[in-house]
């Protein structure tokens, strides 16, 4: 009885002084200089509620982790690109020449992502890609990284899934084939579906599908697929999920990542319509939080914001904005400081995320976890988690 009680109160004491230890940590002492970053993303238009999303993730990693080791601050240039390439490419141009940033997060899409990777050298500024996830990204330029997953490993997942685990034999896809991203995971699905003796019943474009999803469901309805995969944006899987109502037809639905986080930024359909989904993401709020994603989380709490509106985009600015400051603290003088963070970045090993560990290879593109949710009663609930 006295060994328990000894060894209870070692104990007690061991926790009291790790917490006084944290507690009493010196505070970073404020330089008052500043060091330029750019961001790049849709801050208008269709796309705008991934940008402003991203950035709010970004603003609140800032409040929690405020100043850089050296005092110094992270000051951001934000460029709207409206999801369009050549905007995207305009941006930098005008961040690199004109504002003098040290580096670059990108909130764009595939398609701009990649417009701007093939220009991108010849600015050597180390560019942080937070949601594009088309496996090209870090094809043309050493200066691009990749910061969410590889759509190869994502088709890969989506196909293993609903064959293995769902045992799902026959599948129809919908994609919207002017989306580089979506076309690939296309592409990419139906090759590894099939290869484990899948069949993939129909294969459709949205884009000239939208007139009457209706009866283009009624004709695929008509070979009996157990699934739709579908890789639509936000406002098409509203519609065709409104059209299935319509039929009385339910068969399972799995979407790609971001597509319910952009659902969730958007007014028009109540979330309840998509009940039941199967999507793909980087971010579950039931997974265990890291160290770095509880400290987070009270910085969400003590903002006042509810938790379930952050969303992927924003979870991602957060893990983005703490990756950044940790490759920033690791170039302690201003000479190449962007070919001193870009090194950091690609060398970055275990970095502790909000949900799991992150590294990067030599090509700058990271490799992390991903996780199965399904929507109930709006909110993203998980399914299982993939390494």
């Amino acid at each position: 009885m006295k060994k328990t009680y000894l060894l209870l109160l070692i104990f007690l004491f061991a926790i009291s002084f790790l917490f006084l230890q944290e507690k009493n940590k010196p505070q970073i002492k404020p330089s008052g200089f500043k060091v330029k970053v750019g961001i790049i993303g849709p801050l208008s238009g269709d796309n705008m509620g991934r940008g402003m999303m991203g950035i709010r993730g970004i603003k609140i990693a800032q409040h929690l982790i405020p100043y850089l080791n050296n005092g110094d601050e992270i000051e951001w240039v934000a460029k709207d690109d409206q999801g369009m390439p050549e905007q995207s490419i305009k941006a930098l141009k005008t961040l690199v020449k004109t504002d003098k940033v040290a580096a670059v997060i990108m909130l764009s899409g595939s398609n701009s992502v990649l417009a701007t990777a093939k220009i991108a050298d010849q600015y050597k500024i180390p560019i942080l890609t937070v949601f594009a996830s088309h496996p090209d990204i870090t094809k043309y330029s050493s200066f691009v990284n990749q910061f969410n997953f590889d759509d190869k490993f994502q088709a890969s997942v989506a196909a293993l899934y609903i064959r293995d685990e769902l045992l799902f034999e026959k599948v129809a896809i919908i994609s919207q084939t002017d989306n580089i991203h979506l076309s690939f995971l296309a592409n990419e699905f139906a090759k590894q579906f099939k290869s484990d003796e899948g069949l993939v019943t129909d294969s459709y474009d949205s884009q000239t599908t939208t007139k009457d999803y209706l009866q283009i469901l009624q004709t695929i309805r008509k070979k009996d697929p157990e699934l739709l995969y579908l890789l639509v944006s936000a406002e098409h899987l509203f519609k065709i999920k409104l059209a299935l109502a319509d039929l009385n037809w339910a068969p399972t639905i799995m979407v790609s990542d971001g597509t319910i986080a952009s659902a969730i930024t958007q007014n028009e359909y109540p979330l309840y319509i998509l009940d039941g989904t199967l999507a793909i993401d980087a971010y579950s709020y039931d997974t265990e939080f890291t160290h770095l994603g509880e400290q987070l989380l009270e910085q969400v709490n003590a903002m006042g914001i509810n938790k379930q509106d952050i969303g992927t985009y924003g979870a991602l600015g957060m893990e983005a904005y703490a990756l950044l400051v940790k490759a920033m603290n690791q170039c302690d003088v201003l000479h190449n400081l962007p070919i001193c963070i870009n090194n950091s970045i690609r060398s970055t090993s275990k970095f502790e995320g909000i949900k799991g560990f992150i590294s990067f290879d030599k090509n700058g593109k990271a490799h992390r976890s991903l996780v199965v949710n399904r929507l109930n009663d709006g909110v993203a609930e998980f399914v299982v988690q993939v390494y």
